[in-house]
């Protein structure tokens, strides 16, 4: 099975400063803030019943238009501090409560509250930023600073055969994610080659700028956060001075029982490595694709098979052998099964993902009937006919000695009688040991 682990927490920068620490440093306190009137649902254009990846699609989409380092308009600046607030409202779900209910996403300032109610600062916009810009403002820098970034998640497919996802199967596949540059070990520099410091950012490789009497830090634009700079002549040959290459791997992946198409295995640090900074690598997912099976049809954990039933078992009953995912099984068939009955075959299914529960196996029955013929089964065939309808002969002579017959006596008649259901049945018994050879 897949190694399944929780995503590992970005480090700090060690030039980190708190919000409360920003705020001594500026020397401004905290006062009463009236919430702005405009509706937050309308600020990043979606619907009050809006789901929250909508939302946070949304909330992407116009919070890279209108940053400020890519929108130079004047106005942008405060419709991203809008965009941000409301995203921040509804994307917690009791904030959101609050917002519907009360117009606000603290009760208290809708009911008058004093200094500092509904005042949360921005603390975290550290954080907001490096979700839209791959980790830039949580500290990811350059080498040997101690910055972390995440890398990104790549992903494959893979194709099974039907019986390979019920069963589950260990399988290889080639990927080729972004690794360190091993010749440099991800420095971009040849051996014995010094690096630069920069001069902008003075070695730190962040980069301040204001942003409504805010200061928020991102990756030096002159050494895009590395801290320091190669020379043409020091870069190393084999990455170009980048520190990363792509390299062709081959992994193992376990693919659980029941898998079923469109499901996807998570296999974790598999992924391409941070593209700047020291960081864990992500993930690579992988997306199977079952081939459809030419005996059984799936629908979930349930397997469903047609179920060939000759004529005389329909009527007699029997004992019919089935094929399952797990091998044939014999199964009893009543006397007088009908075309579309269905029998259940329970826990002989497949196997539910990460679950000790089975699905089960459906047998659809369709009743076999002879195309043809010889002379004598047709004959019992239409004596079982007149017996179950009560209609006549087809042949009159025959019927007409039968008839004189049976009028000897009731003795014989019911001699007679039982001698005839004797014989239907043990004629119908030997056509159906004919009909299974």
């Amino acid at each position: 099975m897949p190694a399944w682990i929780t995503q590992k927490d970005l480090e700090l920068p060690i030039n980190y400063r708190s919000a409360a620490q920003r705020t001594a440093e500026r020397g401004f306190h905290t006062t009463f803030v009236h919430r702005a009137s405009d509706d937050f649902y309308e600020v990043l254009g979606v619907k009050k019943d809006a789901s929250a990846p909508e939302i946070k699609k949304a909330y992407y989409q116009l919070a890279k238009k209108y940053h400020p380092d890519a929108n130079k308009d004047p106005g942008a600046k405060d419709k991203f501090l809008k965009i941000q607030e409301a995203y921040d409202t509804l994307s917690d779900a009791s904030k959101r409560q609050s917002y519907d209910q009360y117009g606000s996403a603290d009760p208290m300032e809708g009911m008058g509250g004093g200094p500092g109610a509904g005042f949360s600062g921005f603390g975290g916009m550290d954080d907001i930023l490096s979700q839209m810009f791959g980790g830039a403002f949580s500290g990811r820098g350059g080498h040997g600073h101690g910055f972390t970034s995440q890398g990104e998640d790549i992903e494959a497919s893979i194709t099974l055969s039907f019986m390979e996802a019920v069963n589950g199967v260990q399988k290889t596949i080639t990927i080729t994610p972004v690794v360190h540059c091993e010749p440099c070990g991800g420095q971009g520099a040849k051996k014995g080659a010094k690096r630069k410091t920069c001069r902008t950012c003075r070695g730190t490789g962040q980069a301040m700028f204001k942003m409504g009497g805010f200061h928020v830090q991102q990756p030096c634009p002159e050494c895009s956060g590395e801290g320091s700079s190669i020379s043409s002549k020091d870069k190393c040959s084999a990455c170009q001075g980048r520190g990363r290459v792509r390299e062709r791997k081959t992994v193992p992946i376990d693919i659980p029982a029941g898998c079923d198409s469109g499901m996807r295995v998570k296999i974790s640090d598999m992924g391409d490595v941070p593209a700047d900074g020291h960081g864990p690598a992500g993930d690579l997912y992988v997306k199977v694709r079952v081939l459809p099976s030419k005996t059984f049809r799936r629908k979930g954990s349930d397997i469903y098979y047609d179920l060939q039933v000759p004529l005389t078992t329909a009527i007699l009953g029997g004992t019919l052998r089935v094929p399952t995912v797990d091998g044939d099984v014999e199964v009893n068939i009543k006397p007088g099964v009908q075309p579309g009955d269905e029998l259940r075959l329970r826990t002989k299914g497949v196997r539910k993902v990460n679950s000790t529960g089975r699905g089960d196996q459906y047998l659809n029955l369709n009743v076999k009937l002879p195309t043809e013929l010889t002379s004598k089964q047709r004959e019992l065939v239409e004596q079982l006919d007149a017996e179950l309808t009560g209609k006549p002969r087809s042949d009159p002579a025959k019927e007409s000695t039968e008839s004189t017959e049976s009028t000897d006596g009731s003795e014989q008649g019911t001699k007679e009688k039982d001698g005839f259901f004797s014989r239907i049945k043990k004629d119908f018994e030997n056509f159906k040991k004919h009909d299974d050879k």
